[in-house]
């Protein structure tokens, strides 16, 4: 996600994300949770010419953000959501480790000649 937009309007609360681009672009709007029970409705949005998704708007992002908030304070393990971030902040963890450890394993004078 490279910019968030949130209007929260009383009746609609919409969420509205660009996805690798600086700005919002032309898009086909592709409904992806119609056939759920879900209170919120998801579009992506794909560039035409492309086929890649550059942004997704969430109509009752309220209603999603009380389902997330519900699923955490009750730390539902069995929760998808809860379980999708768990395996993401610790992925994030791993990598800064990695990186941690690749920066302290560089020579800190290195050798002009390769040695």
């Amino acid at each position: 996600m490279t910019k968030v937009f949130f209007d929260n309007d009383p009746d609609v609360s919409i969420l509205d994300l660009v996805i690798n681009a600086d700005k919002p672009m032309p898009a086909i709007h592709v409904p992806v949770n119609d056939d759920t029970d879900e209170n919120y409705h998801v579009d992506l949005r794909v560039d035409p010419e492309t086929n890649k998704i550059v942004g997704a708007m969430i109509m009752y992002s309220d209603n999603l953000f009380e389902e997330l908030a519900q699923a955490f304070a009750n730390k539902d393990l069995n929760n998808p959501n809860v379980r999708f971030f768990l395996e993401k902040k610790l992925e994030a963890y791993a990598q800064a480790h990695a990186d941690e450890l690749k920066v302290s394993e560089e020579p800190i004078h290195p050798d002009p000649k390769g040695f």
